[in-house]
């Protein structure tokens, strides 16, 4: 499984170093014309993930605008405020006055987009739901800002880091992982999901089997009948992670007979890296392999 997801970084590679144009998304229909990329001097971008893509790819001072919930790099802080994930200051943004605004896929930012071009801004709109998405972003935003070089050395990068982590977790069986969103109602991740392709990178499995929705609420009977080696929660809302790791384990100790709770292997881990697709991806797979298996890391 761990080779799967190898080969399908290494193609996007060899696509992204032949210079292949990638075709724009049905949400890409009600954009402007883009400038030419050695016009874009100023750039907004509209979700926390976007903004790493743009720094990461060389673009700090290009940068005019984030939302309040892009937080890394540090400097990303220090930039001004163009309101929240899902609700972007549509004032704030023309007043950047930007040659470019870079906004994810989903109905809240494409309204968002579509609000922003009738007015005159020319937005690019990318989809970044699976990894794959995220290269062919990634390569859509560097050739929207001349910055093809440093998307394929990010590529590069990128690949050479999660090889390195595939021999070392590409061992054994597989980890069942029952991946919580929320306790109540308990909901957790399936399996047409990032998060999915994420545990399986880490060298586990998901839990749960084949859902009709991505994100499914699930009862008592399910998470004894799927039986969980580990549990991994992603940290929310304003309490520290130490916190609401105990929190967790209250919660799961009714049930006791589930592999997890018995062995005590439940993790409440930061959302930073394992929630936001983006190029700190590498740190996600680590984090969540040194969940599943522990004793491969020495540090």
């Amino acid at each position: 499984m761990m080779n799967k997801w190898l080969l399908l970084l290494l193609l996007i590679f060899c696509w992204m170093a032949a210079g292949m144009t990638f075709f724009h998304s049905p949400a890409d229909q009600d954009q402007a014309d883009a400038p030419e990329p050695g016009d874009v001097k100023r750039i907004v971008s509209l979700a926390p993930n976007l903004t790493e893509i743009l720094f990461t790819l060389g673009l700090d001072e290009e940068i005019v605008g984030v939302t309040l919930d892009s937080d890394y790099p540090p400097a990303a802080r220090d930039k001004p405020n163009m309101g929240t994930f899902w609700q972007p200051n549509i004032e704030a943004v023309v007043a950047a006055k930007p040659d470019l605004v870079v906004t994810l896929g989903f109905p809240q930012q494409k309204d968002s987009a579509r609000r922003l071009t009738r007015i005159g801004c020319n937005c690019l709109t990318v989809n970044i739901e699976k990894i794959s998405e995220l290269f062919e972003a990634t390569a859509k935003i560097a050739e929207a800002t001349g910055k093809t070089a440093q998307a394929r050395e990010l590529a590069s990068s990128l690949q050479s880091k999660l090889e390195s982590l595939s021999t070392r977790l590409d061992k054994g069986e597989k980890t069942k992982v029952l991946w919580v969103i929320e306790q109540d109602p308990l909901r957790v991740a399936g399996r047409d999901t990032f998060v999915n392709e994420l545990i399986e990178l880490a060298g586990g499995e998901n839990a749960i089997g084949r859902t009709v929705h991505k994100y499914p609420p699930i009862g008592s009977e399910q998470v004894i009948a799927c039986a969980p080696d580990v549990i991994i929660e992603p940290a929310m809302g304003s309490k520290t992670v130490s916190e609401q790791q105990k929190e967790a384990l209250r919660y799961w100790n009714r049930f006791k007979n589930v592999p997890a709770v018995a062995n005590e292997r439940i993790y409440v881990i930061s959302p930073d890296t394992v929630c936001r697709l983006g190029p700190r991806l590498h740190q996600g797979v680590e984090i969540v392999a040194r969940c599943l298996k522990p004793q491969l890391f020495t540090d």
